[in-house]
């Protein structure tokens, strides 16, 4: 952005009266440079999708030298994740087609966004008690084979939906450069939008919610019954982070 300070009058009225290099406008406003602002917003999406890479394998390498075996729990906990998610968007789906509507609305939005997410946040307990009890049938090798098992699920948790992250910022990247109607939209928003992101907070939120879910398995280990206390502590910690997340909003392009 760049901001010129100037006067009402004309140049033509005040001699020596500034005016402005972009336009012939002598009154105080400002310019943004949009291709600069694009530009850096497509930077940032390949640089957090480069991070979640980055951290995915190293997850995924650090459960293969505890066991190659262990790899059977990083892809059933990604498969468990995608299957999640799924049941959670098609909930937040019929939800949604069961209420009067007149278009999508940010509202409609929030209820997509909240449906699916505590649907999700109810079966992430039960995904990691489907973990647990396939852990005896896949030796470790390990001497911590529990803890092994657990670290093994969370890092495939994480995989699974880092994945989906990458996927969805690669696309919004090649969106901002397209010459296409939605791409000029996508462009527009981002330079209203500007210094405010997601990415930095999706990023984090991904992470705790694999640092829980393997904290759940090694619970589910110990005792699957566990899992009944589970369930609504997750729900309720996930409400508690979309409360939050309400009261300190970021928009998103």
């Amino acid at each position: 952005m760049i901001s010129h300070d100037m006067t009402d009058t004309h140049p033509s009225d005040a001699p020596g009266a500034h005016v402005c290099p972009h336009c012939d406008a002598t009154h105080e406003h400002d310019h943004i440079d949009e291709r600069a602002v694009v530009a850096v917003l497509r930077s940032r999406l390949l640089r957090y999708a480069g991070v979640r890479i980055a951290v995915g394998v190293l997850a995924l390498a650090t459960a293969a030298l505890l066991g190659p075996s262990l790899l059977i729990a990083s892809a059933a906990a990604a498969l468990a994740w995608a299957l999640v998610t799924a049941i959670g968007m098609t909930a937040a789906t019929i939800d949604l087609a069961h209420k009067p509507s007149d278009g999508r609305s940010r509202a409609q939005e929030s209820r997509f966004v909240l449906v699916s997410v505590l649907i999700g946040a109810a079966l992430a307990p039960v995904a990691a008690l489907g973990l647990a009890l396939l852990a005896p049938l896949v030796p470790t090798g390990s001497p911590q084979p529990h803890l092994a098992w657990a670290l093994a699920g969370a890092a495939g948790w994480f995989a699974g939906a880092a994945g989906a992250e990458v996927v969805a910022e690669l696309r919004l990247r090649h969106l901002l450069g397209s010459d296409t109607r939605p791409g000029e939209v996508a462009r527009e928003n981002a330079v209203r939008l500007r210094e405010h992101t997601r990415e930095g907070r999706i990023l984090i939120a991904v992470l705790a919610t694999a640092g829980a879910l393997g904290l759940e398995i090694l619970l589910c280990l110990w005792m699957p019954v566990v899992v009944v206390v589970l369930i609504p502590l997750h729900v309720a910690v996930a409400a508690l982070a979309g409360r939050w997340h309400a009261r300190h909003p970021l928009p998103s392009i």
